[in-house]
């Protein structure tokens, strides 16, 4: 099968997803839609499509994003699947109808999160209150389109489905222990946000958690994959 990535920043790449995807013996297109890049003419170009997540907002008005909104909208009625981190989460949402809002708390570091339904095809996997890493000021309502597959009390919305194979998750189930130290160094607010004993709270949980959430990570692409060819 041949993938779509759709990218926001150069430092917010597929990462541990698109490795997963790659040694199932699957191949990846990257376009970087910040830098001009143009989606595809069609939705059914590929067979799958990774949104990723960015600085921008799903509110924006810039060219690019209209577009990719309205891309996403046509994709989401053609039944393409798709998994969306982050503002690729909000991107889909708002496709689908929802608001994209301040979030009520600012996630940044490690945060639980819980099961909303049972049995579902790609969180099964996931053991409850696992704590996954987070780095957002936003979050999104939800839409009768939605079902909600994962909460944390602070902040509901964390991950949705959508048809079958479409999946909006808010976290980042994707990133390294570099990525990670990467976003820091770029992240001037974010920094600000945190300060020094929120930093070093953040290094000793990326030590405690990062491995439980990246053997989540290939279990929930490996399930997804199952399900586009189901």
């Amino acid at each position: 099968m041949h993938f779509l990535v759709m990218q926001h920043l150069d430092i917010e790449p597929p990462a541990l997803i698109g490795e997963v995807i790659a040694a199932a013996g699957h191949s990846l297109t990257t376009i970087h839609l910040d830098q001009g890049e143009q989606l595809p003419a069609s939705v059914r170009a590929f067979d799958g499509c990774i949104i990723m997540g960015g600085p921008q907002s799903a509110n924006d008005q810039s060219a690019y994003i209209q577009a990719e909104l309205a891309w996403v909208k046509e994709a989401i009625a053609a039944e393409l699947p798709m998994l969306g981190i982050c503002l690729g989460a909000q991107i889909m949402a708002r496709a689908a109808g929802a608001v994209i809002t301040p979030s009520p708390a600012r996630e940044l570091g490690w945060f639980p999160v819980y099961h909303t339904v049972e049995n579902d095809p790609l969180f099964a996997a996931m053991p409850e209150g696992m704590a996954v890493f987070q780095w957002h000021g936003e979050t999104f309502s939800l839409t009768d389109a939605m079902t909600l597959i994962a909460t944390h009390p602070q902040v509901p919305a964390q991950a949705f489905r959508l048809g079958r194979a479409q999946y909006g998750l808010q976290f980042h189930i994707e990133v390294s222990e570099a990525i990670i130290e990467m976003w820091i160094a770029h992240g001037e607010s974010e920094r600000e946000a945190l300060g020094i004993e929120g930093i070093s709270l953040l290094h000793r949980e990326t030590s405690l958690y990062l491995a439980a959430m990246q053997q989540f990570c290939r279990a929930m692409v490996g399930n997804w994959l199952t399900e586009i060819q189901r």
